[in-house]
């Protein structure tokens, strides 16, 4: 007999227009109030009692699920559509249907264990059985669905169409936002700094303004070749297979005086291709080898714990619920204790941190995100020495 799952959460959204979400596998629903009866009697009566309890009665449902990250990894990952206004016409369904629809978006279901076996990698790009990781989910989403290529969306999601400016968000509002200011306070003419997994080469160009050198390097050829096209004095690209052994052999050792990474050490936790799995402390003794001895490795990542979590409550007092920290089945960050153990490991000491918050002009823009990324910050920044120093 199906049974509300004990994972879901009910919110009104307007008059008579209820949320149903699973907050767990991300799944939600509309529905009128009286199809909420329903979801409760479920715990006690089987199908058959419930056609008898209602009859002929009629429900209204708002099919309002969506992959919302498609539109960015930073995107309002809550995964329903979040105005009313936008919802589609409601469906008229009788009590059976509404039953079916619950079960398919996991919000009552016939057997926990089962229920239970779904929160398991997938399998491949075809598998709809398995929930899988938040990199699994992207992938199928965009190969399978858009037929996109993962490379491909990762630049148009954050960069404008000509690849010159940072798309209006929480790319630009926060993490651009923040590391202008924070570039020309800590960086200085003739600083000579190496940005590893530099993408299309923006960040670098955005360093070298200070009058740095900048050494820009990543593994992805076309985004080298963008990269070169749009490079300024004192920036120059190499593509290079970063995390693989001997593939920075040749930047000389003791040679920077800042090693900088975005959005880009947590694959080494979680690759995107299972297959893939670089050596994290590979990389690390890479970065600590080239560095000067009084020289600093700065590290911004998605944060470890805000990142990817729904965007709740009212627009301008928001919150979320956290469904998992150290074991991990969607999230793809590292707990700050792994993280924080792996930088050790690979001869850093942690000599400061920051968590990164929006330009307050951004209010105005998209009030619940900017509330959300103000009060549970998408981003953190490291600033790492060598031990030896």
């Amino acid at each position: 007999m199906p049974i509300p799952s004990r994972d879901i959460i009910v919110f009104t959204e307007s008059e008579n227009r209820w949320v149903i979400m699973n907050v767990f596998t991300r799944t939600s629903l509309g529905v009128n109030s009286e199809a909420l009866k329903v979801l409760n009697l479920t715990s006690y009566h089987n199908i058959n009692e419930l056609q008898n309890l209602f009859g002929t009665d009629a429900f209204k449902v708002w099919e309002i699920e969506w992959f919302s990250n498609y539109k960015g990894l930073f995107a309002d990952p809550t995964r329903y559509l979040r105005k009313y206004e936008d919802w589609p016409e409601p469906e008229v369904v009788d009590v059976m249907d509404l039953v079916l629809r619950l079960k398919k978006h996991y919000l009552i279901v016939d057997d926990e264990a089962q229920y239970r076996s779904c929160f398991a990698s997938k399998t491949s790009l075809l598998d709809r059985k398995h929930f899988g990781n938040f990199h699994q989910q992207m992938g199928q989403e965009l190969m399978v669905k858009h037929r996109e290529s993962p490379e491909e969306w990762w630049v148009k999601q954050k960069f404008s169409g000509d690849k010159e400016s940072i798309r209006e968000g929480h790319y630009k509002a926060v993490q651009e936002y923040f590391l202008k200011s924070y570039f020309k306070s800590k960086f200085s003419e003739g600083n000579v700094i190496v940005d590893i997994g530099c993408g299309t080469g923006f960040y670098s160009n955005l360093m070298a303004e200070t009058g740095a050198f900048v050494l820009g390097v990543d593994p992805h050829e076309e985004y080298i070749q963008s990269a070169k096209k749009k490079s300024i004095e004192n920036a120059r690209f190499e593509t290079l297979q970063v995390g693989e052994i001997g593939a920075m052999d040749h930047i000389p050792t003791d040679s920077a005086d800042y090693v900088f990474m975005s959005d880009a050490l947590l694959f080494y936790f979680v690759p995107v291709l299972p297959k893939k799995e670089n050596n994290i402390q590979t990389l690390l003794s890479d970065i600590c080898r080239i560095l000067k001895p009084e020289g600093c490795f700065i590290n911004v990542e998605p944060h470890y714990i805000f990142w990817l979590l729904p965007w709740l409550g009212n627009s301008d007092r928001p919150f979320t619920i956290l469904t998992e920290y150290i074991d991990k089945s969607f999230g793809v960050t590292p707990s700050i204790s792994s993280l924080i153990q792996e930088y050790i490991k690979g001869g850093f000491a942690v000599t400061w941190m920051e968590e990164l918050t929006p330009d307050p002009t951004f209010e105005a823009t998209n009030q619940r995100a900017y509330h959300f990324a103000k009060q549970f910050p998408l981003w953190q920044l490291f600033e790492l020495k060598p031990m030896s120093s």
